[in-house]
């Protein structure tokens, strides 16, 4: 099993109600296999994303556990478990820096995990995902949210990552460029046998990509059908 959680919780201070706290996510019990892709489907403020940020180590559980490979992880992530838990974020823009030519945030991962790199190696990444060398030593500013939808994604499978969160990837996107993306997770994935956590209010996108279905609302995760 790539990833198993129990009970997890994650809990905010009201900002209304003084003393008071609500929960986010709740006792939150799902298993992700080698592989597989699972949707959370739910409306904004369902809880969704936060949910993602938890599993992908960019948020700290109030309570309970996240197993990796049957491997307890604890916030934060640290070893296999960082490398091998990534996330893909509904604005892209988000990932880069944006005072920076995109070439500088594309070299992060090889220098963070000693990988082969050279411009060359860095262009023939790339060009994968349609970009090309003139697209290196623009800003993020400067391109499209295709393009740095495409960068970010190129960046992150760089690192040959077990588990993907996909929070929101294609929402942003025109439907080609959305298409493109979507056939590009597929061939990763067949490629890899990667496992896919796909958060998307997409019910459309949703049956088309994922094996099996959660449904996520106030924070309650339940299987699809349950």
């Amino acid at each position: 099993m790539r990833i198993r959680t129990e009970k997890l919780c994650k809990t905010y201070k009201s900002r209304t109600e003084q003393g008071k706290s609500f929960y986010a996510c709740r006792d939150v019990e799902i298993t992700l296999a080698e592989g597989e892709t699972v949707g959370l489907f739910g409306d904004s403020g369902s809880g969704k994303s936060t949910l993602g940020q938890m599993l992908s180590g960019l948020l700290k559980p109030t309570s309970g556990k996240i197993f990796f490979e049957e491997q307890e992880i604890r916030y934060p992530f640290r070893g296999e478990a960082r490398k091998n838990i990534q996330i893909l974020f509904q604005h892209p823009e988000i990932s880069f820096n944006p005072s920076l030519p995109l070439i500088a945030s594309l070299k992060e991962p090889y220098k963070l995990y000693r990988l082969p790199y050279s411009t060359d190696i860095l262009i023939e990444n790339i060009e994968k995902f349609g970009l090309h060398e003139e697209h290196l030593y623009r800003k993020p500013a400067e391109l499209s949210g295709g393009e740095l939808q495409r960068a970010a994604l190129s960046r992150l499978l760089v690192m040959k990552p077990k588990v993907i969160i996909l929070d929101e990837p294609t929402s942003m996107l025109d439907v080609i460029t959305q298409a493109q993306m979507i056939q590009m997770l597929r061939e990763y994935q067949q490629e890899n046998r990667a496992s896919y956590i796909f958060i998307t209010h997409n019910r459309c996108l949703c049956d088309g990509v994922c094996d099996r279905i959660y449904i996520v609302e106030n924070g309650i995760v339940e299987p699809e059908g349950t």
